[in-house]
């Protein structure tokens, strides 16, 4: 897809080391004009649309919960207003509320619907809302930013897993309501070294370094993912103009197994001896 010229909103995208704000970046790199949504983070949002009209494009931000109908109507107002035109939507906009998996009683109703609510009825409304300016470029795209907790069942609690497992089914469903001129992905990425976590454990920064290097050990690279990997495959996806209803799983090969140390795997290997 040429991304000159071309008009991207991303929800959720208000945090600095975020997966919306890295992939934001790289779109008015190329030469979009960007929509910043968010809910709380203000300020920082604002520092963003800052950083992508350095680039040299129209970049601006739009305040609301993407929960709700009239705020997804409103954003695409706001775009076909500013614009006149919708090329690529990246849903970014996630929650979550971690669990031990054996309590179940830690989770309630109650976090089902609000979790279910952000992560999987948020990407429809928008697609809802944006649907007739996204049909109208007639080289469109959506990404959901996923995770892999979606297709494994494992994350920060199940009702996490179970949220992200309807946005994967959402991505299938939307890319045959949206064809042929829409294009729908999902980008599924394990743990992410990104301000959300940063936030979690400000109070405990050791704790979060031997976060990372459990995380490290727990895939086959030995590697965590930044919010620029997720970017790069979100770009990719965007101008792939072949692929739709792909849930992309990024896990540095977690999926597989965990990371073997290289003596083990030469202490194992059999000998040949010539006869």
């Amino acid at each position: 897809m040429p991304l000159k010229n071309a008009v991207a909103i991303l929800t959720g995208a208000g945090r600095t080391k975020g997966v919306g704000a890295a992939t934001a970046k790289k779109l008015a790199a190329q030469g979009c004009s960007i929509l910043i949504n968010c809910l709380k983070s203000k300020e920082q949002a604002e520092l963003l649309v800052g950083e992508c009209k350095a680039f040299g494009v129209d970049a601006a931000l739009y305040i609301g919960d993407v929960t709700q109908t009239e705020v997804c109507k409103g954003m695409a107002a706001f775009v076909n207003d500013k614009w006149g035109r919708a090329d690529i939507l990246v849903n970014c906009a996630g929650a979550t509320k971690p669990a031990p998996y054996e309590s179940l009683e830690k989770l309630t109703a109650e976090d089902f619907s609000h979790l279910f609510a952000v992560n999987a009825t948020a990407p429809f409304l928008m697609a809802q809302a944006f649907q007739p300016l996204l049909q109208a470029s007639g080289d469109a795209v959506i990404i959901n930013v996923s995770s892999a907790a979606g297709i494994s069942g494992k994350g920060s609690s199940i009702a996490y897993a179970v949220a992200k497992g309807a946005e994967n089914t959402l991505t299938l469903s939307l890319a045959q309501a949206l064809s042929p001129e829409v294009r729908v992905n999902a980008v599924c990425p394990s743990f992410i070294d990104s301000s959300w976590w940063d936030n979690a454990y400000k109070d405990r920064p050791e704790k979060y370094k031997g976060l990372i290097a459990s995380m490290q050990q727990s895939n086959l690279l030995r590697k965590v993912l930044t919010p620029d990997d997720v970017a790069n495959t979100i770009i990719d996806l965007i101008n792939n103009r072949m692929m739709t209803g792909e849930l992309i799983r990024l896990d540095a090969g977690m999926h597989i197994g965990k990371a073997n140390k290289r003596e083990t795997i030469i202490d194992q290997a059999p000998v040949l001896r010539k006869s």
